[in-house]
């Protein structure tokens, strides 16, 4: 039976053929492309070739695109791909992210890229609006103790991770160097647990994002904090005709796979058992583009010895009671 891969629910609407491919994620996941078929028809064919018009004319002339079938979740509205993409075909998209053979292979497929390459990801102002906002965000709402470490899942150089005082790690895949002063993991075997672990702009590429944050939750202590942040590119508004009507904007599949809204993160959350403590829609200004950032915070249960600690810290606490 189809669920949501975010939620679980089995409360779906289809949305048909709906999700534009875009050309790049085409030719990398799924070795495919786009080209504009030809007459074969001789008085065509000659047309043609008095006119000595290339076939690109006609691709820009005509325009043609694929696309794939699309599903929203009528319990979380969540937005994702009818058919999961493999781990294998996002490898591929994946294997050399951002790195230079990365931008030169997208913009040829995708021009227009050519604009932000450079910035997407690395400019200063995304780093210094992301980092210096979450920081500030967390102020009064993470307790730190001695012993204190950080890790950013699939965080590439760990650059995003908050400026707060601890040990700092990323677990990251492709052979980006670490920035200084965080250790770099790459193989998931090798994780432990963590003070605070932030997924940070990755679900919405990931294929099984319920899967995924039920994994990621097991790096975080008793008592600790995860971190989950996702754009939302649709608004509520639209979100909600998708749900009565079947109908309006959607997304292109480059990157990003999946559609946030608030209730979605929530719904992600619930279902992998997770209460979240802080939740929260800012616009955030990256300086290539701006849009609206979805931050959300949880703590994990406490063991049992964080628990009889902050009993007897608790002024109000009997310690007889517990003799």
């Amino acid at each position: 039976m189809e669920e949501c891969r975010n939620c679980g629910s089995h409360h779906l609407r289809d949305l048909g053929f709906s999700g534009e491919v875009a050309p790049f994620f085409l030719k990398r996941a799924l070795n495919l492309e786009i080209k504009t078929s030809l007459a074969q028809h001789p008085l065509r064919l000659l047309a043609r070739w008095v006119c000595a018009l290339p076939q690109r004319f006609f691709t820009r002339v005509y325009g043609s695109s694929a696309y794939i079938e699309m599903q929203i979740c009528l319990d979380c509205t969540f937005v994702q791909s009818k058919h999961a993409f493999s781990d294998e075909a996002l490898g591929r998209l994946y294997a050399d992210y951002r790195s230079p053979s990365y931008n030169e292979e997208r913009i040829r497929y995708e021009p227009t890229y050519a604009a932000i390459a450079t910035e997407v990801g690395a400019g200063e102002q995304e780093i210094r609006n992301r980092v210096g906002g979450l920081t500030a965000w967390l102020a009064g709402k993470i307790e730190r103790e001695d012993g204190f470490s950080m890790l950013d899942f699939g965080g590439s150089d760990g650059r995003f991770l908050p400026q707060i005082e601890g040990r700092k790690f990323v677990f990251e895949i492709s052979n980006i160097e670490p920035r200084d002063g965080i250790v770099k993991i790459v193989n998931e075997t090798d994780l432990g647990r963590y003070s605070y672990v932030q997924i940070a702009h990755v679900l919405e590429h990931a294929p099984e994002p319920l899967r995924l944050i039920q994994r990621v939750s097991r790096y975080v202590e008793p008592g600790g904090y995860l971190y989950i942040e996702v754009p939302q590119e649709r608004s509520d508004a639209q979100l909600a005709q998708l749900q009565r009507t079947g109908n309006g904007c959607l997304l292109t599949i480059h990157e990003h796979i999946n559609l946030y809204s608030r209730k979605a993160v929530d719904g992600l959350l619930r279902a992998a058992g997770l209460e979240p403590a802080a939740i929260e829609a800012v616009p955030m200004d990256l300086g290539w583009t701006s849009g609206t950032v979805l931050r959300v915070l949880c703590r994990t249960e406490p063991s049992e010895m964080q628990r009889g600690r902050l009993r007897a810290d608790d002024p109000g606490y009997d310690k007889s009671s517990s003799a």
